[in-house]
């Protein structure tokens, strides 16, 4: 099952100087995935494994598509003038269950 949501980045506390520090990462629709990054390359990995530890289930199965938060259509998000937001997609078939070690 494909799984798509919306990505805050914010870049608030970012160094543009050195082009470091200080990503704040959000998802509208799923709450509990916040995380942060140091450089864009980062924040985009820490986005996908944040929203898919905060989507798969207590047993390491990953939910019903109808038991999903329903995804904002990005022209219904409000960024601020530091935010931007990413789309974050990925194939629950193809997520190693194995590299989240409470699931082995």
């Amino acid at each position: 099952m494909e799984i798509s949501y919306y990505a805050i980045l914010n870049y608030q506390d970012y160094d543009e100087n050195e082009e470091k520090y200080g990503i704040a990462i959000t998802f509208p629709d799923v709450p509990e995935a916040n995380s942060c990054a140091r450089n864009e390359n980062e924040a985009m990995d820490m986005a996908l494994e944040v929203l898919q530890l905060s989507l798969i289930g207590d047993d390491g199965r990953w939910p019903a598509r109808e038991k999903l938060p329903k995804p904002t259509p990005l022209e219904k998000i409000r960024l601020d003038q530091c935010e931007k937001a990413v789309l974050i997609k990925f194939d629950t078939d193809r997520v190693d269950l194995s590299k989240f070690k409470f699931f082995k």
